[in-house]
C-alpha cells in the first residue's frame, strides 16, 4: 500500500520514515489461498501535516497489527469497514488483499481528502467508498461490513454512539477488530463489547515500537471478536445507541 500520510506537509517537504511502512502485494495466481503478508519498505518519503504525526503512514504499531489481522481475515469478496480511517492505509491494505469493497470513516475531512488520493494511489477507489462520521448511522451500511477495523483510542472506542456504530453496521457472524489501545485497556473494550461480541481471544497481539519508532514508547494491542445478534441483542443495540 503506498501511502499519503496526513496531507500536504506545511513543512514543505516530504517525511522520511524509518519505521515500518507497510506494502500489501497482489496475490500470486487467481485461486492463490496464501495469504498475503505486509513487508517493510524502509526510506519510504510520506508527506505529514507535522513532525509528529505518523498514524496512517504504517509506521505506528497499531497499524502494523491491523493489517497483519486483515492479511489473514480478508479470504476475497468481503465489505470492510475502516472507521477512523486517517490515511486510508487499511481500507487501501483491505482491498489490496480482496476485499470487494472497502467504506472508509473519519471525522476529519482533511483525513477524507488524504484518504481519497491514497486509494487512488493504490488504484483501489472504484471499490471505495468515503464517508464522514456523521453520515454513518447505526444500521445505516447496505449491506452491512463482513470486517469492521477501528485503529483509535479508547476514549473513542468506549463511547456507547462508536459501540453502537461499529456493532450495528457489522453483519451477525462478521469480524470486529480494535487497536490502538494499550494492553491495560482491553479489558474497558471488552466491558463496553462483551454484549454484541464473542471474542476470538487466539488472535489477541500485541506489538512494540521497531527501530525508529521510539515516538511510539509502551507496548500496544489488538482485541478481535465475532458480532453476535441474537433478537435480543439486536434490540438492545438500538436501546444502547440513545443511551
Amino acid at each position: 500500500v503506498r501511502c499519503l500520510a496526513g496531507g500536504p506537509s506545511r513543512g514543505g517537504g516530504g517525511r522520511r520514515c524509518r519505521g515500518a511502512a507497510w506494502q500489501c502485494g497482489g496475490r500470486v495466481g487467481q485461486g492463490d489461498p496464501s495469504p498475503v503478508l505486509p513487508h517493510t519498505l524502509c526510506e519510504e518519503t510520506f508527506a505529514s501535516p507535522s513532525p509528529s504525526a505518523r498514524w496512517g503512514t504504517g509506521c505506528h504499531p497499531t497499524t502494523r497489527l491491523c493489517l497483519e489481522w486483515l492479511s489473514d481475515a480478508i479470504q476475497g469478496g468481503e465489505h470492510v469497514l475502516d472507521f477512523g480511517c486517517g490515511s486510508g492505509v487499511l481500507a487501501a491494505g483491505a482491498l489490496a488483499l480482496g476485499a470487494s469493497k472497502a467504506t472508509a470513516v473519519d471525522v476529519d475531512a482533511e483525513a477524507l481528502v488524504v484518504a481519497a488520493a491514497n486509494l487512488e494511489l493504490n488504484g483501489v477507489e472504484q471499490r471505495a467508498e468515503l464517508l464522514h462520521v456523521r453520515e454513518v448511522v447505526p444500521g445505516g451500511l447496505v449491506p452491512p461490513a463482513d470486517v469492521v477495523v477501528a485503529n483509535i483510542l479508547v476514549g473513542q472506542l468506549v463511547r456507547p454512539s462508536m459501540v453502537c456504530s461499529l456493532c450495528a453496521n457489522l453483519a451477525p457472524g462478521g469480524l470486529l477488530c480494535l487497536s490502538g489501545v494499550r494492553p491495560h485497556e482491553i479489558g474497558s473494550l471488552k466491558e463496553a463489547y462483551g454484549t454484541w461480541v464473542e471474542w476470538e481471544d487466539w488472535m489477541y497481539a500485541e506489538a512494540d515500537p521497531g527501530v525508529g519508532g521510539e515516538a511510539y514508547w509502551g507496548t500496544w494491542a489488538r482485541l478481535v471478536g465475532r458480532r453476535v445478534a441474537t433478537p435480543e441483542q439486536t434490540a438492545m443495540l438500538s436501546e444502547h445507541a440513545v443511551s
